[in-house]
């Protein structure tokens, strides 16, 4: 009969035991089909803006917060939940105090839009237009997939032509910022903006090494506006490489932006402008 009763004792114990030790199992986070997005802002006559998605927390980019004009959301890409998924653009007034976090406050619904984001693509979410009333075109988010092209041994470039009231533009891949267009075959030719939709290039191949964009009206050789392209940074055995004209690999896109609009709250620009933004980084060279 004692040994009965130790016996039960016993298994009783082990079974705890077994529980206690189920319950330590580590739990491993089941991660959905992705698509990758970032938020570029090219409104000329507005405060910064913000991204809400209203669908779902999980697997939802939060970083796309208090972005100016010309400026890209924070960490570019960000993984989100593929399928239908809506968003909330709001204006972002960082001088007024908000009640949950006293950093700043969104102050206006912008737009909303509903979009299917396919799993493993890549976007960017391009918001262009004047936000006020009766300007035209009327600001929007502008969802563009990004075809980024195969690793190689050279650097990617694309142009996205957002200047709201500027005319086709032809953009040339020259040596700097001041180097005549005279002679010079445009890189991207004819790249125009209709009805409120961004013209955009395909991706074009070039062998590393500095160089400028430059956009002259199309057919013409006077150079309107012009920005340097990143040199990037080569990798080494402790830093992986940043993505620039340099290094091979790169993949970068050369926006064209509008001046901001005199006397609106936009992040100054008094006049056009050319911006870079890396699309994808060069291949790791760190263990």
């Amino acid at each position: 009969m004692r040994l009965s009763r130790l016996s039960l004792l016993a298994a009783l114990l082990l079974g705890a035991v077994g529980c206690k030790e189920a319950d330590l199992a580590p739990v491993v986070a089941k991660i959905p089909p992705l698509a990758f997005v970032r938020y570029i802002n090219a409104v000329p006559d507005t405060l910064n803006t913000t991204v809400r998605w209203i669908d779902q927390v999980e697997f939802t980019p939060q970083s796309f917060t208090n972005v100016p004009f010309r400026g890209m959301g924070q960490g570019g890409y960000q993984g989100l939940e593929a399928g239908a998924r809506t968003l909330r653009v709001f204006t972002y007034d960082p001088n007024l105090n908000s009640s949950t976090n006293g950093l700043g406050a969104e102050t206006k619904l912008l737009t909303e839009l509903t979009q299917t984001f396919e799993a493993g693509k890549y976007y960017t979410l391009l918001h262009l237009g004047y936000a006020r009333t009766g300007s035209t075109p009327a600001q929007r988010v502008i969802v563009i997939e990004d075809q980024l092209p195969a690793a190689s041994t050279s650097v990617s470039i694309r142009a996205i032509h957002a200047g709201l009231g500027i005319a086709n533009v032809d953009l040339h891949a020259t040596a700097a910022t001041t180097t005549t267009l005279v002679g010079s075959t445009p890189a991207f030719a004819n790249v125009g903006l209709t009805n409120g939709t961004a013209g955009i290039s395909a991706y074009a191949a070039r062998a590393t090494g500095a160089f400028a964009i430059q956009a002259a009206a199309a057919g013409t050789t006077t150079s309107l506006v012009a920005a340097a392209a990143p040199a990037g940074v080569a990798g080494t055995t402790t830093a992986d490489p940043i993505a620039g004209a340099t290094v091979a690999g790169s993949v970068m896109t050369a926006i064209a932006f509008p001046a901001a609009v005199a006397g609106s709250k936009a992040a100054t620009a008094a006049t056009p402008s050319i911006v870079f933004f890396l699309d994808r980084q060069p291949a790791r060279t760190t263990p």
